[in-house]
C-alpha cells in the first residue's frame, strides 16, 4: 500500500510541476512582445528628447 501511495504522490508532484511550467512558458510568450515593444518606445522617446534638446 505504501508503494502505491508513494507512486501517486510522485506522479501528482510531476503533474503540478508540468502545469506550473506550462503557465510560466505561456506567461513569457504573452509578456515578451510587450517588453520588446516597450523597449522600442523608450528608445524612440529618448531620441525625440535628444532631438528636441538639440534645436
Amino acid at each position: 500500500m505504501f508503494d502505491i501511495s508513494l507512486i501517486l504522490f510522485i506522479a501528482s508532484a510531476g503533474v503540478v510541476i508540468a502545469i506550473t511550467g506550462f503557465f510560466v512558458i505561456l506567461g513569457r510568450r504573452i509578456l515578451e512582445p510587450k517588453k520588446k515593444l516597450q523597449q522600442k518606445i523608450d528608445k524612440l522617446e529618448k531620441e525625440v528628447q535628444i532631438l528636441k534638446n538639440h534645436k
